[in-house]
């Protein structure tokens, strides 16, 4: 089956789409049985993955791959102008710098950006860091420490409820139950508490990481490696029930996952669209970033 690229897109829904602004459903969204591919204003020949959009829905930041002379892995961020997304660009120093840049976060008001970085003065071999931005230009970031970051590897940080109040994230830290594992703590009175575990319904010996909240705070959608899969990694949600209590991870089927890897989802602000990483034929290259309809997800 062919897959849709962006030469078949060119219509003003699916422009639409891909700038995450339709709130409408449409005969298209009922019937996708496909994903989009975000085109190549976005997608290189390298590694293109884990986006993160601003409120205003024309702004993007994601991880790009091999975009300067020196290579490795920066962050990219990407304009919505008339309906179509800029060409990508690097997001200069101090954000991407010859260390290893990936998985950032936007804050809701745009203001503070989140990434992953093994640069100097961290906790341990991959921390959390944070930028503010400042008179139009961002800050000298600043590590996040305990708990979130640990001497272990720390990364995949989500935010969830309306003032940010409580962390998802993954760690390699004593206390899980494989390799990377998705933890959580809450902010009170100020104060980010003890990391928790969430346990085996999530958690397995394998590997469990990038946990995107639902809007109403109570779904993640986690990148895992599990027997049952399509191939690769998949994406799956997981639901917490009234205790608190999370679900066994629920994969989101073909319209999502294939035998190659698709990983680290992402919301349009509205929660009208799912964007997601793809090593999937079709594409640019390495990873590329692709879409689908939310209300076609598979979520039970």
């Amino acid at each position: 089956m062919k897959l849709l690229t962006p030469a078949l897109i060119a219509s003003g829904l699916s422009l639409l789409a891909l700038s995450g602004l339709s709130a409408q459903r449409s005969p298209l969204s009922r019937a996708q049985t496909q994903a989009v591919n975000m085109g190549a204003a976005i997608n290189a020949a390298g590694r293109d993955s884990e986006p993160t959009f601003g409120t205003d829905r024309r702004t993007m930041y994601f991880n790009c791959a091999d975009r300067t002379p020196d290579g490795g892995n920066d962050i990219c961020t990407s304009t919505l102008v008339d309906g179509r997304w800029s060409a990508a660009e690097v997001v200069p120093a101090p954000i991407s710098t010859g260390y290893f840049e990936v998985e950032p976060l936007l804050s809701p008001d745009g203001n503070q950006l989140y990434f992953m970085s093994d640069r100097p003065g961290g906790m341990g071999s991959m921390d959390i860091w944070v930028s503010d931005k400042m008179d139009g230009e961002w800050s000298e970031p600043r590590n996040l420490g305990a708990p979130i970051n640990s001497p272990a590897a720390d990364h995949c940080l989500y935010f969830t409820g309306p003032d940010w109040s409580v962390a998802y994230w993954t760690s390699t830290r004593p206390g899980g139950y494989g390799g990377n594992d998705i933890w959580r703590s809450e902010r009170v009175d100020g104060v980010w508490q003890e990391a928790v575990n969430l346990g085996p319904q999530v958690n397995s010996a394998g590997s469990e990481h990038h946990s995107l909240p639902s809007a109403d705070g109570r779904s993640l959608y986690i990148s895992a490696t599990r027997e049952e899969g399509y191939g690769g990694e998949d994406i799956y949600v997981t639901h917490r029930d009234d205790e608190g209590e999370w679900g066994p991870l629920i994969n989101l089927g073909p319209l999502v996952n294939t035998e190659e890897h698709d990983r680290c989802p992402a919301f349009s602000p509205d929660f009208q669209i799912f964007y997601f990483d793809s090593e999937r034929d079709g594409g640019y290259g390495d990873k590329d970033l692709w879409w689908v309809y939310a209300e076609n997800l598979r979520t039970g």
